[in-house]
C-alpha cells in the first residue's frame, strides 16, 4: 500500500517536472526590455556616450533619438537607484566613450525600493535577464514561471509562439513607447502623489535615504575617476499631482540634492519638475510624459548637455 503511495506521488511529480520545464523554457526565452537592453549594453556599451538611468518618468520620458551624442536609455519601469547602480556596475568596465551619466532625482527616488516597498514582481527579471543578483533573493527568483499565474503565463506564451506578439516595448535605444494616449489628470495625480509620499522620518525610509546617498557616491566616485558628468534629473509633473505631495518630503528632498550638487563640481541638477513649458497636452498621467512630451523634454535635455556653459562651471 506504501509503494503503491509512494510511486503515485512520485509519478505525479514527475508529470509536474516534465510540464514545468518546457512551460519555463519558453517563458524565458520571449525577449523583453530586459533581455534586449542588456543584449544592447552587452554589444555596445563601449560606444555609448551618454546613459540614462531611472525609472518610468526616465523610461517614458527621455528619448535618446532626440541627443547628438550616442545615448542609450537604460532605465524601466519602478527601477530604483539601487538596480541603476547594479546594471551600471555590472558594464563600467565596458563604458570607454562615456561622458555623461543621467540619474533620476524626482519626488520619492530617495525613498523608494523595490525591496523595501515589496515591488517584487519584477525583480527575478534582472537576475534572469541582467544576471544581477535580486537585493530579496529568494529560490523562487530562478524561475520565470512563478512570477505570474500559470494562466497568464500560457497566454503570453501562445500569443508569442503563435501569434508573433512581441514583449519589447521599448525602442531600439531603451525609450518606452507605450505611454502614447493619455489618463485622467486629476485622478492620477491624486492617487499617484498619494502613493509616493512617504513618512521620511521613520528608521525604514532613513535607512533607505542613507543607501540611496551611498549609491550617489559611487556614482560620483567613478565620475570623478574617469572625467564623467553626472546629471540629476526631475522629470515634469502636472499640477494635480505637485499640488497634493507632502511638503516636509519634497523639502528634504531637494536639500538634499542642493547640499549633493554643491559638495561635486561635476555633478549638476536639472530641474523640470514644475516647468511652465509643459501643458495638459504632453502628459499620459500627472507624473509620465507622453511621446509629445518626452520629445520635448530629451531636446531641452540634450541642448543643456551640449551647452559649454552649462557643462563648465
Amino acid at each position: 500500500m506504501m509503494r503503491r503511495f509512494i510511486f503515485k506521488i512520485l509519478l505525479f511529480s514527475f508529470v509536474i517536472a516534465v510540464s514545468f520545464i518546457p512551460i519555463e523554457l519558453l517563458l524565458r526565452r520571449i525577449p523583453n526590455d530586459y533581455s534586449y537592453k542588456n543584449e544592447y549594453l552587452d554589444k555596445h556599451s563601449a560606444e555609448i556616450q551618454i546613459i540614462i538611468f531611472g525609472s518610468s518618468h526616465e523610461y517614458y520620458g527621455i528619448n535618446p533619438d532626440y541627443f547628438s551624442k550616442k545615448t542609450f536609455n537604460a532605465s524601466y519601469i519602478a527601477q530604483s537607484l539601487n538596480y541603476d547602480f547594479k546594471i551600471f556596475n555590472k558594464f563600467q568596465n565596458s563604458f570607454n566613450s562615456l561622458e555623461i551619466i543621467v540619474l533620476p532625482m524626482s519626488y520619492y527616488s530617495l525613498w523608494y525600493s523595490l525591496k523595501d516597498d515589496n515591488v517584487t514582481w519584477q525583480e527575478n527579471d534582472y537576475m534572469l535577464y541582467y544576471g544581477i543578483k535580486t537585493d530579496s533573493f529568494k529560490f523562487k527568483d530562478n524561475f520565470k514561471l512563478f512570477g505570474n499565474d500559470l494562466l497568464y503565463d500560457l497566454v503570453k506564451i501562445y500569443k508569442h509562439y503563435i501569434k508573433n506578439k512581441s514583449y519589447i516595448i521599448c525602442s531600439k535605444l531603451g525609450w518606452g513607447t507605450y505611454y502614447e494616449y493619455g489618463n485622467d489628470l486629476q485622478e492620477s495625480g491624486k492617487a499617484t502623489s498619494k502613493r509616493h509620499t512617504v513618512d521620511i522620518f521613520t528608521e525604514k525610509r532613513i535607512k533607505i535615504m542613507e543607501e540611496k546617498m551611498e549609491i550617489l557616491n559611487s556614482f560620483i566616485d567613478f565620475c570623478n575617476q574617469r572625467n564623467i558628468k553626472l546629471i540629476l534629473v526631475a522629470t515634469p509633473t502636472y499640477y494635480t499631482y505637485r499640488e497634493n505631495l507632502n511638503t516636509e518630503q519634497l523639502n528634504k528632498t531637494n536639500s538634499i540634492i542642493s547640499t549633493f550638487i554643491e559638495t561635486h563640481s561635476n555633478c549638476y541638477y536639472f530641474d523640470w519638475f514644475d516647468d511652465n513649458d509643459f501643458s495638459a497636452e504632453d502628459f499620459y498621467d500627472a507624473d509620465h510624459l507622453n511621446k509629445t512630451g518626452a520629445e520635448k523634454l530629451s531636446k531641452k535635455l540634450s541642448q543643456k548637455i551640449d551647452s559649454l556653459e552649462i557643462l563648465k562651471k
